[in-house]
């Protein structure tokens, strides 16, 4: 993929995520103005609760998918693209029913405060049909049909959820948390049917019967591994909000949804980035083409880099114009919101260190670094939050980026010897390997 043709596949990409986040803030917007500010907090950690389980229901099989499809069509290998198909399928299904099992468990015997179980509540309900976007979005991006694998989940899922909050208002109507948590379900389930049409035979696999070759068995614990990964690489925002909710009040969890939410948007300039180059760089380290390799992973380093320093700059000197859009209430979350793009460049910074991890199949090592990272995150937000409220929730998340990253440089030098970050690419750059 040439520079040019990089630079406006990534505009494409990051002004429709920039499209959806702008429906999405929309939303966030009317839920500010309609609603109290603590079932502001709700419907947030609601959300939130739908992705991380929705997570966790995919086994890990999406990131997995994006980097075994992608080699076995370059390699012809159609017997073992069937095989990837039934094996996400089998586990994904095995995964969603045990899942199921444990969260109604947890819902009826857990002393759960009334927010975190209604959040819980719809996030189980909401969670399958989210899992499904997960999976058809991952298998779009493999055939590089990055419009199908990006607009259903961060287009027209905002879209119809800011339809129905955009009518509520004009009715004068203030909905009840459960209203807006069901449209979210039934939106989602709608989503998640017309992508998996749309997507057609790619979708599904021919046959759940065992085939020639079996991945299941061999890619699994990988699998499972890259759970926490992308937990912590595409997720962090609802962990954030779901930790959060722990240590805040539903008032602060609404305020700090909000910043963590307008910095997550920056931070899908690195997500997307990263995963539309992500089938050549697969190519490139597949056929040994290690010149193309490092031309990619500096044009994508710089790529994230920019942007998210150009957004960083943003929060800084209009944050507190920006926030009062939602309402005075909220101009407290300016710096949380600053220290929250500062996390980002630092994620931009690391660069594709956790893919390369994966495609050689460090995916365990990398589990390391995030549960590292997740404990990091975890300690800080136990000792600062108390202190600093919403303040150290955002110095916790701060710290985590900055160990995480580190973790991940120091994991893709040792098993991969090979590193992604923008200081090992310059370097490469400026000395090249003998």
């Amino acid at each position: 993929m040439s520079l040019w043709r990089m630079i406006l596949t990534a505009v494409n990409l990051v002004g429709l995520r920039f499209g959806g986040a702008a429906i999405g803030l929309v939303s966030q917007i009317l839920l500010a103005r309609m609603l109290p500010q603590a079932d502001v907090g709700v419907v947030f950690m609601g959300l939130s609760a739908a992705s991380l389980i929705s997570l966790v229901m995919t086994a890990g099989y999406p990131p997995l998918t994006m980097t075994l499809l992608p080699r076995y069509y370059t390699l012809g290998r159609k017997s073992l693209v069937k095989a990837v198909h039934r094996a996400v399928w089998r586990d994904w299904t095995k995964a969603m029913v045990v899942l199921t099992i444990i969260l109604v468990a947890a819902y009826i015997w857990l002393p759960l405060n009334e927010g975190l179980r209604t959040a819980l509540l719809f996030g189980t309900i909401m969670a399958p049909a989210a899992s499904l976007i997960r999976v058809s979005s991952s298998v779009a991006n493999s055939r590089r049909r990055f419009t199908l694998s990006y607009v259903p989940d961060f287009l027209f899922r905002p879209g119809l959820l800011m339809i129905f909050l955009l009518a509520s208002w004009l009715a004068s109507a203030k909905p009840p948390v459960e209203a807006v948590l069901w449209a979210a379900v039934a939106i989602t389930a709608g989503v998640a049917l017309v992508q998996t049409v749309i997507l057609g035979k790619d979708a599904l696999p021919d046959s759940l019967r065992a085939g020639r070759h079996e991945l299941g068995p061999v890619v699994r614990s990988r699998a499972f591994s890259l759970v926490v990964v992308n937990g912590v690489a595409a997720s962090f925002a609802d962990i954030v909000t779901m930790i959060g909710g722990l240590f805040l009040s539903p008032d602060d969890v609404a305020e700090l949804g909000i910043a963590i939410r307008l910095a997550a948007i920056a931070g899908f300039v690195i997500q997307a980035t990263q995963n539309f180059v992500l089938p050549d760089l697969l190519a490139a380290v597949t056929k040994g083409d290690r010149p193309t390799a490092n031309t990619l992973l500096l044009r994508i380093n710089l790529i994230g880099l920019t942007a998210i320093g150009a957004c960083t700059l943003g929060a800084i000197f209009f944050g507190p114009l920006f926030l009062s859009i939602f309402g005075t209430q909220y101009h407290d979350a300016h710096w949380p919101l600053v220290l929250f793009m500062v996390s980002q460049l630092f994620r931009a910074a690391g660069g594709m260190n956790h893919h390369l991890l994966s495609i050689d199949g460090y995916q365990a090592r990398s589990a390391n670094s995030c549960i590292f990272a997740l404990a990091v995150l975890a300690s800080a937000a136990m000792a600062l939050t108390p202190h600093f409220g919403v303040t150290g929730m955002a110095m916790a998340v701060l710290i985590a980026d900055i160990s995480w990253a580190g973790a991940l440089g120091l994991q893709a030098q040792r098993y991969s010897g090979y590193r992604g970050d923008i200081f090992a690419v310059l370097r490469r750059r400026i000395v090249p390997a003998e």
